[in-house]
């Protein structure tokens, strides 16, 4: 379960001149500026705007913005430009943008050890094989003489490329005996296609 939700922080609070529009108390009011921000699982993610609100110290009445007259608007404007949106506001999308930036280095990281071993198989590599559109099943390497790559494939499909794992759990039995013979280039091919999906080698 997902938990967010918006917040508000406290930015700036003033002092400001007039009377309060309720006990016409002078010098009595103080407008405190808020952050509002949006939060996914109490991490702030981005702002969503600045509210404010007047407290009078002698009659204790509270005005929401809302509420605001022209002369109270005007103070909460005014005061407004001087708060800075604070940056922790920005921490969830910061955070994403880390977590995107490192998940690209590390597919790009991932596809590059992949290119580079699919020109030189070894016995016991095992490619995931993307055999359809929601078809996936497991060939394994035997035996490479010179371009040619003697694969044996996997008896099981299944319809998740998760499910490879218990597949691969089901040992050298879950092989037919029989081999199939792909040249180094074809494989090389399968892999830029997409039809190898990743290649386990131990």
């Amino acid at each position: 379960m997902i938990i967010y939700g918006s917040k508000a922080t406290e930015l700036k609070t003033e002092n400001i001149t007039g009377k309060c529009p309720h006990c016409a108390t002078p010098g009595s009011i103080q407008m405190i500026v808020f952050q509002k921000y949006a939060h996914i699982f109490w991490i702030p993610f981005f702002p969503t705007g600045k509210t404010g609100v007047t407290s009078c110290s002698h009659c204790k009445q509270v005005l929401q913005k809302k509420e605001f007259d022209t002369s109270l608007s005007e103070n909460y404007e005014t005061l407004k430009v001087k708060t800075k949106t604070p940056a922790w506001t920005f921490s969830g999308l910061v955070i994403l943008i880390l977590l995107i930036g490192w998940g690209i280095v590390q597919s790009n990281q991932h596809d590059a050890r992949n290119a580079k071993i699919i020109l030189a198989p070894q016995k016991g590599d095992i490619y995931e094989i993307k055999s359809g559109f929601t078809q996936y099943t497991l060939y394994k390497v035997d035996s490479v003489a010179g371009d040619t790559v003697y694969l044996l494939t996997s008896q099981y499909e299944t319809s998740k490329l998760s499910g490879l794992r218990e597949i691969k759990n089901k040992g050298d039995e879950a092989y037919n005996e029989d081999v199939l013979p792909l040249l180094k280039s074809d494989l090389k091919t399968m892999l830029d296609k997409g039809e190898i999906a990743d290649i386990d080698r131990k």
